[in-house]
């Protein structure tokens, strides 16, 4: 990597803490950062399958939406969102064949890339990597699979609440008596929310006032936070009960 004693310290600290590599030996995780290299994109940049497909890259800082585009009416839908101590593309990484998505950057995105193959022979030869490998394949397969199940099944109202339950920083032990504060979409504007789920941005529009008026979640410009956790809950078709049990299996999952 390069000589940035900050920027490698930042690496190791944002590696620690992420789903692919928390729990690794730090000597482990050392001797992989000397097989990355660093990557700086400016806000607004878009990635084309061409340009990211040989390597397989760690957040270090920054957000990025990945997205498909209808090729002639040009309408996208956010397929996911990515943000510090995520990996991508493990679509290419597992089968080695071009992904066709685009990335945005969301803010100045900072990352560590390392030759796919590279990333192959590491997931053989250090057991603990491939052991959080499949748990975070799995994050992502169960989070396609409740996108495709909500475009399908869901009324919009459902969609946005399903959404933003889904990106609520919540705590283990789930207090009632606090706003919730949601991380990554806390900044998107309605129309980037409404490609998240499928719909415009007037419809986006009116459900967020819904929420708010039945005391949901309180919003402005740039900041959405979660007032009742289980009103929310209830609009996304699930207990609050269900959503403790569902936090604690995630959790337990990536130590």
């Amino acid at each position: 990597m390069q000589n940035n004693e900050l920027f490698n310290t930042t690496c190791l600290v944002t590696l620690q803490k992420s789903p692919l590599f928390a729990g690794l030996q730090e000597q482990v995780i050392d001797k992989m950062l000397q097989g990355f290299t660093r990557r700086v994109w400016a806000r607004g940049t878009h990635l084309f399958p061409e340009q990211y497909e040989l390597c397989f890259h760690i957040i270090i800082s920054g957000r990025i939406e990945v997205s498909r585009c209808h090729p002639d009416t040009g309408r996208s839908i956010t397929i996911c969102l990515f943000g510090p101590g995520d990996g991508f593309d493990i679509i290419t990484l597992l089968d080695g064949k071009i992904h066709d998505v685009i990335l945005v950057m969301l803010d100045k995105v900072e990352t560590m890339a390392a030759p796919m193959d590279k990333v192959r022979q590491w997931l053989v030869e250090h057991p603990d990597f491939n052991r959080r490998f499949f748990p975070y394949l799995g994050k992502q397969m169960r989070y396609l699979e409740d996108l495709s199940t909500d475009l399908a099944l869901h009324n919009t109202i459902t969609r946005l609440a399903r959404l933003i339950l889904h990106f609520v920083d919540q705590e283990h032990n789930f207090p009632v008596s606090r706003s919730y504060p949601v991380h990554l979409i806390n900044d998107f504007s309605h129309d980037a929310l409404a490609s998240m789920i499928g719909t415009v941005r007037t419809v986006i529009n009116r459900h967020l006032h819904q929420l708010k008026k039945e005391g949901v979640i309180e919003f402005h410009r740039g900041y959405i936070a979660v007032k009742n956790l289980e009103k929310l809950a209830l609009h996304a078709g699930q207990t609050l009960h269900k959503l403790k049990k569902t936090n604690k299996i995630q959790h337990n999952s990536y130590r």
